[in-house]
C-alpha cells in the first residue's frame, strides 16, 4: 500500500442564524407521497396500537363493530389489524384511507353510506354506490379488505396498471414524474393530485414523526439523557460513553411527558470499540449496536490490546447487540480506516470508510468532514479495494439539521434518510435551535434518501 495521506478536514458548512418563522413548510411533493418501506409496514402497528389511536380520535371506529366475510363478528381494531397482516400493509395507510375517503376517524356521527364505503373501493368518479355490479364490495370490513388487497396487488405487479413508477404523466394539467412503487399505486387508486395531496397532508397529521430516531433527548430536571432509536429511547449509561459517540449540543430538553411516550430501549452502557468479555471467556469488540467476537488471544494481542482491556460483562450484557462477523488474523482494519482510490480525480473523490469488511461510500466533502475529521486517509488501489463489499453510503451524522442556501426547508438526519421538518412552529415546538442548522450544498442533500415528514403531532 502507498504512504498514507494525512488530511485534515474542518466541516465547510455554517451555522444558520434566522428566525424559525422563516422556515418554509415542507412542500408537497406530487412525485412522492410516501415510501415504498412506509407502505410495506405491515408491523408498524399493533392491534392494541391501532386501539388506542382511534381512542383519541373523535370518529366512532374505537366502538364500531363489523363483520367478516365468513360473518364473524370484528371490531374496527381487530379488522384494521388482521387485514394489514394478510396483504402485508401498513395499517396507517388503511386508517389514513378511510379518513381521506369518509372522514370517518374525526367525523363523531357517520351514515351507514360511510361505513359502508369506507375506502372508496370501487366507487368511480361517475360510478354510483348504487350501482349493482359493485354491490359485492359493499360493507366496511370488505371495503378495508378490498383496498388492502388491490394496494397489496399494486406494490406487486405495478407493470400492469397505468400509473408507473420512473414515467412521466400529465396528471390534473401538470407533469408528474412518479419516483416510487407506493406513489404510483396511489395514483392508480386516486387518479388526481388533489385527492393524493389530501392523503399526504392526512398522513403527516397522524403519523408524522416527533422526535425522530437520532435524537438526545433530556428531561426537563433530570440528568440522564437518552438516544431515541426504532422509536424506543435508550438511557446513556454514563459521560463517557454519551462523548465517546454523541454531540452534546444536540441535546434537546423535553417535558417529562414527551419522554415517557417512548418505551424504554436497552441502555447504552459501552464506548464503541470496546472489548467486552462473556462468562464463557469470549471477547468481542462493539460498535454502536453490533458486537464482533475476537477469534482468541492472539488476534486480540495483534490488535495491541490486553486483560487490561476487558470489560467484564454478562451474557445478558450482550444480549442487545446484533452479531457481527468474526474478527481473526485476517481481518483488516477492525476499528474502521478511511481509504481513497489512488485512480481518484480529486482529492474528495472516490473515498470510502471501510468497516466490518464492507467499504461504505463517503460522497462529498461536507459528509467527510463532518463523520472524519482529522482522520487519515490511506491510498488504496482499485484492485485492493475490489476486496470489499459495497455497503451503504456514509450519511450525515444522525439527528444533524441541515438546509440548503437558497431553500428554507430544514431536514433531520434520521437513519440515513432526511426528513424535512413542516413548518417553523413545528421546529419550535420540537425545542430545536436555530443555530444548529448546518448550511450543506445541494449534492450533499441528494445524497440522503428524502423520509416521512415531521409534523410534531402524536
Amino acid at each position: 500500500m502507498k504512504k498514507s495521506l494525512f488530511l485534515t478536514f474542518g466541516f465547510l458548512a455554517t451555522s444558520c442564524f434566522f428566525a424559525v418563522n422563516d422556515l418554509k413548510a415542507a412542500e408537497f411533493d406530487p412525485s412522492y407521497l410516501i415510501s415504498d418501506s412506509e407502505m410495506n409496514n405491515y408491523h408498524a402497528m399493533s392491534q392494541a396500537d391501532i386501539s388506542r389511536f382511534l381512542e383519541k380520535r373523535t370518529g366512532t371506529l374505537d366502538n364500531y363493530l363489523t363483520f367478516d366475510k365468513e360473518n364473524n363478528p370484528k371490531t374496527a381494531p381487530q379488522a384494521f389489524y388482521e387485514i394489514a397482516q394478510r396483504w402485508m400493509i401498513n395499517p396507517k395507510y388503511l386508517l389514513v384511507l378511510v379518513q381521506k375517503e369518509q372522514s370517518l376517524l374525526e367525523d363523531a356521527s357517520p351514515t351507514q353510506k360511510q361505513y359502508d364505503w369506507a375506502t372508496g373501493y370501487a366507487v368511480c368518479d361517475s360510478c354510483s354506490m348504487s350501482d349493482p355490479n359493485i354491490q359485492r364490495f359493499k360493507g366496511f370490513y370488505r371495503q378495508v379488505n378490498s383496498a388492502a388487497a388491490q394496494t397489496r396487488y399494486y406494490m406487486d405487479n405495478i407493470g400492469e396498471f397505468n400509473f408507473q413508477p420512473g414515467k412521466t404523466f400529465n396528471i390534473d394539467g401538470e407533469s408528474v414524474t412518479i419516483k416510487n412503487t407506493a406513489t404510483a399505486g396511489l395514483y392508480n387508486y386516486t387518479p388526481h393530485i388533489h385527492g393524493n395531496e389530501i392523503f399526504w397532508n392526512l398522513w403527516n397529521k397522524y403519523f408524522g414523526k416527533k422526535w425522530p430516531d437520532g435524537s438526545l433527548l433530556q428531561a426537563e430536571g433530570n440528568p440522564a439523557i437518552y438516544y431515541i432509536e426504532n422509536g424506543l429511547k435508550r438511557e446513556i449509561a454514563s459521560k463517557a460513553v454519551f462523548i465517546s459517540r454523541f454531540d452534546p449540543n444536540r441535546v434537546i430538553t423535553v417535558s417529562v411527558g414527551d419522554l415517557d411516550y417512548y418505551e424504554d430501549g436497552a441502555p447504552i452502557k459501552y464506548a464503541n470499540f470496546s472489548l467486552l468479555q462473556a462468562p464463557s471467556g469470549d471477547v468481542y469488540m462493539i460498535f454502536n449496536d453490533i458486537k464482533r467476537k475476537i477469534e482468541n488471544s492472539a488476534v486480540l494481542r495483534k490488535l495491541g490490546l490486553n486483560d487490561d482491556n476487558l470489560i467484564k460483562v454478562t451474557d445478558a450484557d450482550l444480549i442487545p447487540y446484533k452479531d457481527g462477523p468474526n474478527i481473526t488474523e485476517y481481518t483488516l482494519y477492525p476499528t474502521g480506516v478511511l481509504v481513497q482510490s489512488t485512480k481518484a480525480k480529486s482529492a474528495a473523490s472516490d473515498i470510502y470508510y471501510i468497516i466490518s469488511g464492507q467499504k461504505r461510500p463517503v460522497l462529498t466533502s461536507e459528509i467527510l468532514s463532518a463523520n472524519f475529521s482529522g482522520m487519515t486517509v490511506k491510498k488504496m488501489t482499485p484492485e485492493e479495494l475490489d476486496m470489499y463489499m459495497t455497503g451503504d453510503n456514509v450519511s450525515l451524522p444522525e439527528g444533524w439539521l441541515i438546509k440548503t442556501k437558497n431553500v428554507n426547508t430544514v431536514y433531520v438526519i434520521s437513519n440515513g434518510k432526511r426528513l424535512p421538518i413542516f413548518s417553523g412552529s413545528v421546529f419550535a415546538s420540537m425545542k430545536y435551535s436555530g443555530k444548529n442548522i448546518r448550511i450543506i450544498s445541494d449534492a450533499t442533500l441528494s445524497a440522503h434518501q428524502l423520509g416521512q415528514t415531521i409534523t410534531g403531532d402524536w
